[in-house]
Order: C-alpha cells, then structure tokens, then sequence
C-alpha cells in the first residue's frame, strides 16, 4: 500500500505540464463564440487540453477537440501528446497567453480523398 499520499508519483511527473482534457476556457470559448463566429451551443461542449511552454510559462498550447467524436472513434484522449497518432481529431489547434490574454488558434480542416 502506498500510504505517502504526500507525495507526488513519477506518472505526474512524466506529463510535463500537460493537462487532462477539460472544459475550454472561458477566453477561449469566447475567442470561438466572438471572433470565429461558431456556434456557441457546440463551441461549449467542446473539451481541450493544454501544455505549458517551457520558455514562457504564460503561454500554453491548445488542442480543442469533440470528446464525443473521440469515444465513437474509440481514442482515449488522456493528455496533449494524445493527439500524436490521432491528429484528425483535432479542431483547433494554437496557442493563448494566460496575462495577456492573447490567442492564436488555427481550425483543422480534414480532407476527405474521393
């Protein structure tokens, strides 16, 4: 048993910075909404997950994908590095300032060959 609850596992450790999925946040979502003129009704059941810049500790990466999308394709979203070997389904990819709140993100078009 392990009963050093105090201390943090190498698993953590091993992700360096990145987060699980979560919700959007809020400037995010809003970015999408506003600017990008998405629907809003999807733009937040969309989930995302981050990793932090070395360099600058502000600025963090964004994948934005469908968490309903990924369970029907059967791909277990776990961190940023999931999307690795399943990069369709990404929808949006980009960075955001978390001081600034500046954000750049790029939608992912997939081409379907005929």
């Amino acid at each position: 048993m392990n009963w050093k609850f105090w201390k943090k596992s190498n698993a953590s450790q091993d992700a360096r910075g990145m987060t699980k999925p979560k919700d959007l946040p809020e400037t995010v979502g809003r970015y999408l909404v506003v600017d990008l003129q998405k629907d809003p009704d999807w733009v937040w059941t969309l989930k995302a997950v981050m990793r932090r810049r070395e360099e600058n500790r502000d600025i963090k990466d964004i994948r934005i994908f469908s968490p309903g999308r990924a369970d029907t394709l059967g791909v277990a979203v776990r961190n940023f590095a999931s999307f690795d070997d399943a990069a369709d389904l990404i929808l949006f990819e980009g960075w955001f300032n978390t001081k600034t709140h500046k954000i750049e993100l790029i939608e992912k078009t997939t081409e379907k060959a005929a």
